[in-house]
């Protein structure tokens, strides 16, 4: 009876959605859920408080919501969603007996995506919900364009200015320690010139792969911010450790045997490192950080190249692994 039709599964696709109910009704929440818990993960909750920590907890993909419940009902709980930064942007469905054109008009001015009257249509509330969830996966596709970078398939500057920060937040939370740095690929200009952008491009790939798994051996993570360059962080341990992975990320490079003719007939491409470990505190920053690690690459980009310059913040001692060949 309630089967979805082949153009609504090529739609929506076979992505593993979340909808939250929230009615007061035991009898409404069983019709939403027999409609789409056979497609999706469907969460029923019977007031607006419950709603609301489910939604918190879950992070639902959109939100079907009764106005009418005891104690809090769906306009104030509404209100609660749209000024909460996590739950703001979720697409929420009014599904209401509510049917005074005011009511409607107030829900979909309060940033409600529809408005559907009871007794309601099954066929039509699964067709609604269906096209506002194609709405979110296009919004997700968008979004994961937005933020990733096309040639490498890293996650780009403005994602680095979205995580790292995050990161930082998190481990000035817990006070622990953590590396952020920068990878810059050696006389990248010069191979260019050499081989074409076009192999350079082959070069670069292979490099932003080699260096995300090598890092996220190690919890960390990598950014392109720049044509050859890359950020990262990764969480500190012991400085033994923060140097083991740095030179793996050194000797990863190196064992990728990307010949290097422009320089010389046995060189190979390679890569400077700039990092810094840190406990983020109020007297320091990102940027600040970020800053030092820039100046610890440029002392290796104006030596040898091919090598790591290691500041620990926390000791004030810095520390240069240079010529790991």
């Amino acid at each position: 009876m309630h089967s979805f039709t082949k153009e609504e599964h090529r739609r929506v696709g076979e992505q593993n959605y979340t909808i939250l109910c929230i009615d007061d009704e035991s009898v409404n929440l069983k019709v939403l859920a027999s409609i789409f818990k056979d497609h999706y993960n469907v969460i029923a909750c019977k007031s607006a408080k419950q709603g609301f920590q489910r939604a918190l907890n879950e992070n639902p993909d959109i939100i079907l919501l009764d106005i009418l419940m005891p104690e809090e009902n769906g306009f104030e709980l509404m209100a609660k969603l749209k000024q909460h930064p996590q739950l703001t942007n979720i697409p929420v469905i009014f599904i209401t007996g509510l049917q005074d054109a005011e009511d409607e008009e107030k829900g979909l001015m309060m940033g409600a995506c529809d408005y559907i009257q009871k007794p309601f249509n099954y066929g039509i509330v699964r067709a609604r919900v269906n096209t506002h969830l194609e709405i979110v996966r296009q919004r997700n596709l968008l979004q994961k364009f937005a933020l990733f970078d096309s040639l490498t398939e890293l996650p780009n500057r403005r994602k680095w200015q979205q995580d790292s920060v995050d990161y930082w937040l998190s481990a000035k939370s817990a006070q622990t320690a953590m590396v952020y740095g920068i990878v810059d690929v050696d006389h990248f200009k010069k191979y260019n010139d050499y081989y074409g952008h076009q192999q350079g491009d082959v070069a670069l790939r292979k490099i932003a792969n080699t260096i995300r798994r090598t890092l996220f051996e190690f919890g960390g993570a990598v950014f392109r911010c720049g044509g050859e360059e890359f950020y990262f962080y990764f969480p500190g341990n012991q400085q033994f450790s923060d140097e083991v992975t740095l030179t793996a990320c050194l000797k990863s490079i190196e064992n990728l045997a990307i010949p290097h003719l422009a320089i010389s007939p046995n060189c190979l491409v390679s890569v400077s490192i700039g990092a810094v470990r840190v406990i983020p505190s109020d007297n320091n920053s990102v940027e600040k950080v970020m800053k030092q690690a820039d100046e610890r690459l440029y002392l290796v980009k104006n030596s040898d190249r091919n090598g790591v310059s290691y500041l620990d913040l926390n000791i004030e001692k810095q520390q240069i692994v240079l010529d790991i060949s």
